[in-house]
């Protein structure tokens, strides 16, 4: 659901130990706890075998301190029981509102027939009941989370559907969509608010949300190992800046390689962002390299079908053109940096300013495809603002320039960290990561 933090599990250093029963999950479930009667479905011990609640004990704040003191003999979630729960006939529900209110989903299953199909293998989804109540949490406390889960099943299963396979394989698929994000309940919501830059050991709970979320759904003989693995790879991209592991090619499982393109497609709708459509359009554009090639014109397909901008576009084409200049002033400079001191640099160092410049080469080649040089700047501003597809693209445009040179400063920075073992970076890289980070955050 979240950008990438981690460009490859080497920038994080070793797979950390997962906890299913760390403070962030206990937290959220007292405050589930205020919006409908949870209890302990068994008695709860802690790994000694020492009896910490009996069962039937409503759960509440009160416990929290109890609960997080304790190393639990089994995860939480198994012991827990909140009353009506979520059901393949919620899920249906929830997949009707999502298609009604995003078009773009809407397009993967018209009305009738094909309709049926996409929400009927929805709610085929097995639930057992710690998955279940996973699902309950995310509904009642993070509601963003929630439907990112359905959206990306929706996706999920119109892809595999695309590729001619039976509908056992669309449920496969939309289960893994539905159950890829399942960890994030394991990161405190208060760390992933709005605005927050998180940097250092801040990120690593999001870059260990896929191992989470794939060991949490492979305690259970209802999923396979084909899902499991996908979630594990869900953030994972083809030319192997992904994370957690930085899989290249074909090391990512097909199911894997399909789940990190809807992600990545779904993040777009996230929220109230603007524009989804041209940004996932963009994406396309810019980042041809990461993804399955065979699944990409499907969603292109969908993205034509999709109606054309018609609300108003804040964003002048004059303060597009001024946001884009210094975005694109930063991308040249990176590459004269960069050439200026590969000479320099040794073996490892010299592979992790490769690898940053060839995403950096890629990122240029698709402003110049679209006619965005500093040469076009003074035409694009005299253009006006009377075309509000141009300025719905723009829009979308300085937001993903803005957001893949982020991804830049920290891909370098962490892998430099990496691959020199802490050895600072030469002062004119530095400085531009600094300035990449100093980046207003509306642009």
């Amino acid at each position: 659901m979240t950008d990438p933090v981690f460009e490859s599990a080497a920038e994080a250093g070793d797979s950390p130990a997962i906890d299913l029963n760390g403070s962030a999950f206990v937290k959220a479930v007292a405050e589930l706890a205020t919006r409908r009667p949870v209890t302990t479905a068994r008695a709860i011990y802690n790994h000694q075998g020492i009896k910490l609640l009996e069962g039937g004990v409503p759960i509440d704040a009160s416990l929290y301190d109890r609960l997080v003191a304790h190393r639990l003999a089994t995860p939480l979630d198994e012991d827990l029981d909140s009353g009506p729960t979520m059901t393949g006939a919620v899920l249906r529900a929830a997949a009707e509102a999502a298609m009604a209110r995003w078009p773009f989903f809407a397009l993967t299953a018209p009305v009738g027939r094909m309709r049926n199909m996409m929400l009927q293998t929805i709610e085929a989804i097995p639930l057992p009941r710690p998955v279940a109540f996973h699902l309950t949490l995310a509904h009642e406390t993070r509601p963003g989370l929630f439907e990112h889960s359905i959206l990306m099943a929706i996706l999920a299963a119109h892809l595999v559907r695309e590729g001619g396979a039976p509908i056992h394989d669309m449920t496969v698929a939309a289960t893994a969509g539905l159950l890829h994000d399942l960890g994030m309940l394991h990161i405190d919501a208060d760390l992933l608010g709005a605005g927050n830059r998180l940097s250092g050991d801040a990120r690593r709970p999001i870059y260990v949300h896929p191992m989470t979320s794939s060991m949490m759904i492979a305690r259970f003989h209802e999923y396979s190992k084909e899902i499991s693995r996908a979630i594990l790879e869900h953030h994972e991209v083809l030319d192997g800046s992904g994370y957690p592991r930085g899989l290249v090619g074909e090391a990512i499982s097909p199911l894997g390689r399909l789940l990190s393109l809807c992600e990545v497609v779904t993040a777009m709708f996230d929220g109230e962002r603007e524009y989804p459509v041209q940004r996932v359009w963009l994406l396309l554009r810019v980042s041809p390299q990461r993804f399955d090639e065979t699944l990409v014109p499907s969603i292109q397909r969908l993205l034509r079908a999709c109606p054309p901008v018609t609300d108003a576009v804040t964003l002048s084409v004059a303060d597009a053109v001024g946001r884009l200049q210094p975005l694109t002033e930063l991308l040249t400079r990176f590459h004269a940096i960069a050439a200026a001191a590969r000479p320099r640099l040794d073996g490892a160092a010299r592979t992790v300013l490769k690898d940053v410049g060839e995403q950096a080469d890629t990122l240029q080649r698709a402003l110049f495809e679209a006619g965005i040089t500093p040469d076009q700047f003074g035409l694009l501003a005299q253009g006006g603002d009377a075309d509000l597809t141009v300025r719905a693209e723009l829009w979308a445009l300085t937001r993903e320039l803005h957001w893949h040179l982020r991804a830049s400063a920290n891909q370098l920075r962490r892998r430099w960290r990496a691959a020199t073992r802490d050895q600072p970076l030469p002062a004119p890289l530095a400085a531009w990561v600094t300035d990449v980070d100093a980046l207003d955050t509306t642009s």
